[in-house]
C-alpha cells in the first residue's frame, strides 16, 4: 500500500522533498558563511547563524518524516515513541526559529536606538547567553510536552497515526510561548526601529544630530556644514569647511570639558586636499548663568593614519547607515515570518476550541504547518538578496563548492 501511494503522489513526494533539501542547503551556505568569513563575526551574525542552524534542523529532521506521513495519506511507520519524539522536535526547532528572530529584532532595536554602547553592550558573553536562552527555553516547552502529551491523552491512538496534541492548555501555553509573544515584542521593536530611523535620517538630511556621549554624562548636538571652494584657495586642491558645534549640558553645576577633534565626514581624505576644521564647543551650566565659547581652526594636510586617532563622526554616520539597511533586512524577514507562521497558530488555536470550526482539518492543518517551515526556507534567500556581506560569501561558497 505505502509503495502505491508513493507512485501515485511521487509529484507531491518530490516537491516536499525539494522544500526540505533547499531549506537545507540555504541555511548550511548561511552558516558556513559565518564560520568562514571573519567579517561577519558580530553579535547578529551570531544570532542569524543560530536561527539558521534551527532552519536547518527543521528541514533535515522534521520536514521529511512530515513529507512521507503526507505522500502516504497520513499514515505513520515509525512506532508512537519517535512519533512523540519527532512531534517535540518539531516544536524545539520552530520554537528556536521564532525566538531567535525575536532576539534578532531587540539586537538590531539596541544597535538603531543606542549605537554608541551597542558595541560595548552586546559582548561576546552577553550574545551567548541570549543564544542560550533561546534553545532552552525552546526546549523547556518541546520535550516536557511528551509527558504531558501521554498524561492528558484520554482515548488511544489509532494505528498507524501520529496526532498532535489537541489539549486546549497546552495549545494556549505554546503558542503563546513560540508565537503570540514574540510577536508582539517584534512588531513594538520594529516600530521603535521605524520611528528612530524616521528622527535620524530626519537629522542627517538637516545637519543636526543629537546624541549621549558614552558616559551618559553629556548631551552633543553637532551641526554640520560643507561649503565649496573659497575664493582664497589654492589651485592645487579643493578647501573643505566644516563647522561643528556642540553643546553640552552637565549634570552637575560646575562646568563640564570635552576635549576632541572632530573630523570631515569622509573617513579618507587623500593629499594633497587642504582641511580647515571650524571646532565650536559651548558650555552651559544647569543654571544658565555661565557660558564658555571657544574656537579653533586646525589646517594642514591630513592623512588616514592621523585621522584614526581623532574622534570620527563619518564611522557613527556609516555605522548607522548600516544598521537602518540590516534593521530594514530583518523587517522583511519578520514581514515573511508573519505571513507564514500567522495561519498555523490561528489554526492551532482554533483547534483547540473548536476543532469541527476548521474545514478539512487534515488537508488544513497539513497546508497551514508547511507554510510555517517554509518560513525556513525563506530565511537564507532574504539574506542572500539583502545583504551584501552574506551575498558576497554565499556566492563564493557556492560557485566554488566549499561544502
Amino acid at each position: 500500500v505505502a509503495w502505491q501511494l508513493l507512485q501515485k503522489r511521487a509529484p507531491l513526494a518530490v516537491l516536499l522533498l525539494l522544500f526540505s533539501v533547499a531549506t537545507v542547503f540555504g541555511n548550511m551556505l548561511v552558516i558556513l558563511a559565518v564560520i568562514r568569513e571573519r567579517y561577519l563575526h558580530t553579535a547578529t551574525n551570531y544570532f542569524i547563524t543560530s536561527l539558521a542552524v534551527a532552519d536547518c534542523l527543521v528541514g533535515l529532521v522534521v520536514m521529511p518524516f512530515s513529507a512521507v506521513y503526507e505522500v502516504l495519506e497520513n499514515r505513520w511507520f515509525f512506532g508512537m515513541d519517535w512519533c512523540d519524539v519527532w512531534r517535540s522536535l518539531d516544536v524545539l526547532f520552530s520554537t528556536a526559529s521564532i525566538l531567535n528572530l525575536c532576539v534578532i529584532s531587540l539586537d538590531r532595536y539596541w544597535a538603531i536606538t543606542d549605537p554608541f554602547t551597542y558595541p560595548s553592550k552586546m559582548s561576546v558573553k552577553r550574545t551567548a547567553v541570549l543564544i542560550a536562552a533561546v534553545w532552552v527555553c525552546s526546549g523547556a516547552i518541546s520535550f516536557p510536552a511528551i509527558v504531558w502529551w501521554r498524561a492528558v491523552r484520554t482515548e488511544a491512538v489509532p494505528e498507524f497515526k501520529c496526532p498532535f496534541t489537541d489539549h486546549l492548555g497546552y495549545l494556549v501555553f505554546s503558542s503563546t510561548i513560540s508565537f503570540y509573544l514574540p510577536l508582539f515584542v517584534m512588531v513594538f521593536t520594529y516600530y521603535r526601529i521605524y520611528r528612530a530611523a524616521v528622527i535620524q535620517t530626519r537629522s542627517l538630511k538637516l545637519g543636526t544630530k543629537q546624541v549621549m556621549m558614552a558616559s551618559g554624562e553629556h548631551e552633543l548636538t553637532l551641526r554640520i556644514h560643507r561649503g565649496g571652494n573659497n575664493a582664497g584657495s589654492s589651485n592645487s586642491g579643493s578647501n573643505v569647511m566644516d563647522d561643528r558645534h556642540m553643546y553640552s549640558t552637565g549634570s552637575s553645576g560646575t562646568p563640564d570639558e570635552i576635549s576632541g577633534e572632530i573630523i570631515d565626514a569622509t573617513e579618507t581624505l587623500s593629499p594633497p586636499h587642504h582641511h580647515r576644521h571650524h571646532y565650536h564647543h559651548h558650555h552651559h551650566q544647569n543654571n544658565g548663568l555661565t557660558r564658555h565659547s571657544s574656537n579653533r581652526i586646525i589646517s594642514g594636510n591630513t592623512n588616514s593614519k592621523n585621522m584614526s586617532k581623532n574622534f570620527s563622526l563619518s564611522r557613527k554616520l556609516a555605522k548607522f547607515a548600516k544598521e537602518k539597511k540590516a534593521a530594514k533586512t530583518l523587517g522583511i524577514v519578520m514581514g515573511v515570518f508573519i505571513v507564514c507562521w500567522l495561519p498555523f497558530f490561528v489554526v492551532n488555536l482554533l483547534s483547540g476550541f473548536c476543532l469541527r470550526c476548521i474545514w478539512n482539518e487534515e488537508l488544513v492543518s497539513a497546508v497551514v504547518t508547511w507554510l510555517g517551515w517554509i518560513n525556513s526556507s525563506m530565511n537564507p534567500v532574504i539574506y542572500a538578496c539583502w545583504s551584501r556581506d552574506f551575498r558576497r560569501s554565499v556566492t563564493l561558497i557556492a560557485c566554488f563548492n566549499i561544502l
